[in-house]
């Protein structure tokens, strides 16, 4: 049973870690072949930064190439770097039901990839909600195009007249109507992502003090947790921002209420101050 509740945490981890590498990235949004021609036309001329020598860096303006989501970024490899800790805890994880639970040096080791995981993610749950990234921004970038040709329109008294001012208001207007939808959209794809990753975060605590207790439970004691830990996490979505706002604050509480998670918390948070990197041996058991 904790082997299995072990892969249901990895599973969370990494449902997770791939959302927050979609969040993280902007995604390519085909454009309207004349929006992108006006969009092309617009940042050649007024565009200061742009080096004309360098045919590499026209073509990819002209072509629409993004280079930067051809690599992976420092980002984008610590994640990856994360989630190959999560499948190196599984696998010592997998080893608890083998381990003399006599020893107390041996059953905290064991737990304590999961209390560095959780740590980790909270934190990743936190940085989400405190500087929140603009993965709709291409969408926004359409409608900024369409706005700025709308108000060319406006201020020209032959298209103006042509079309009706009247008429390029209540097109302006549309506009605002899809950038609210895009804000909203976007909202809702951060608070699912941050959703997984406390669900994560949960079950990481959970489980960490599960493993602690483990020598003294009864088997129904046991399958009543792990019952718990998995009903919980299914329940609990990104809906409501009201929820997962207290979600996130009843997990900290929790974590800085552990005096060895709070270390975790600590150690892991100073590092990310310090733009430092993560120790590895600091999650390995």
């Amino acid at each position: 049973m904790l082997r299995v509740t072990a892969e249901n945490f990895r599973n969370q981890a990494v449902d997770a870690i791939t959302s927050v590498k979609k969040i993280y990235q902007l995604d390519e949004l085909p454009l309207d072949a004349r929006v992108s021609r006006d969009f092309i036309v617009e940042q050649l001329l007024t565009d200061r930064t742009i080096n004309f020598g360098d045919p590499r860096e026209i073509d990819k303006i002209i072509s629409g190439e993004n280079q930067s989501n051809n690599q992976p970024s420092d980002f984008d490899r610590e994640l990856d770097a994360l989630q190959a800790e999560y499948d190196t805890a599984v696998e010592i994880f997998n080893n608890l039901e083998t381990i003399d639970y006599g020893s107390a040096r041996i059953v905290a080791q064991t737990a304590k990839p999961a209390r560095c995981l959780t740590v980790k993610m909270l934190l990743l749950a936190k940085q989400i909600q405190e500087k929140p990234p603009k993965p709709n921004n291409p969408q926004r970038v359409i409608i900024g195009l369409k706005l700025q040709q709308l108000r060319k329109k406006y201020n020209n008294p032959n298209t103006s007249s042509q079309i009706g001012s009247e008429e390029i208001k209540r097109q302006v207007a549309e506009q605002i109507d899809e950038w609210v939808k895009v804000n909203a959209t976007e909202q809702q794809i951060l608070n699912e992502s941050t959703s997984r990753l406390l669900i994560a975060a949960d079950t990481g605590r959970k489980l960490s003090k599960l493993i602690d207790d483990y020598p003294t439970l009864s088997f129904e004691a046991i399958a009543t947790r792990v019952t718990n830990i998995v009903g919980v996490a299914a329940n609990f979505t990104g809906r409501d921002y009201s929820s997962i706002i207290s979600k996130m604050n009843s997990i900290e509480q929790s974590i800085n209420e552990d005096k060895t998670l709070k270390e975790f918390l600590r150690q892991v948070s100073l590092r990310r101050i310090n733009s430092q990197p993560l120790d590895t041996k600091l999650c390995q058991g």
